[in-house]
């Protein structure tokens, strides 16, 4: 293959093409070549491109929700799930971790299927919010935008991710007051 400079990546020593250095970076260093999506699959790079944009803020309120003992763990790296129908699901997750258990996951998925470019947000075991990103749904109607405004409407994604994370985490932690009380 050959790429000019401004239209690859170098990840391991190998040059890539932008798209396909996204996702060997989405999905680590040590996955095997199995693991790896067919090349026209942009799921684990769209998965960490959102986490990666959503990451500090999804720590933050964790953090914030921690109860004594707790800590945050974030995965750095897009992991393949095999959902019930086994259709493979590239999940990025952060998680309240207790001594023995995970007290509460946050997850960013994109699932294998009719649309991989539908992004899903569950907090537990929940689907929180789901939305195809700004940038892809322009793409696929053929719209052009400034930039200004894809940069506002990915703001915008971003925040209503966020604005889903914060209500459900609030959600999962009053059911377990409850559940205490």
């Amino acid at each position: 293959m050959a790429f000019c400079p401004e239209h690859w990546s170098m990840v391991g020593g190998v040059v890539y093409c932008r798209r396909h250095a996204g996702t060997i970076v989405a999905m680590g260093p040590g996955v095997e070549p199995a693991g790896m999506p067919e090349l026209e699959n942009r799921g684990p790079s769209l998965v960490a491109w959102v986490a990666d944009k959503i990451n500090d803020e999804v720590i933050g309120l964790l953090r914030a929700a921690a109860t004594e003992g707790e800590t945050v763990v974030s995965d750095a790296e897009v992991a393949v799930v095999y959902g019930h129908s086994r259709r493979r699901r590239w999940e990025r997750s952060w998680k309240l971790i207790q001594p023995r258990m995970i007290a509460l996951k946050v997850s960013l998925t994109v699932t294998e299927g009719d649309d991989e470019a539908l992004v899903e947000l569950r907090v537990g075991s929940n689907i929180v919010a789901r939305g195809v990103p700004p940038w892809i749904a322009r793409r696929r109607a053929g719209l052009a935008v400034g930039g200004q405004v894809d940069a506002d409407q990915r703001e915008l994604f971003h925040r209503f991710l966020v604005n889903h994370v914060a209500e459900g985490i609030a959600f999962e932690r009053s059911a377990e007051a409850s559940v205490v009380a």
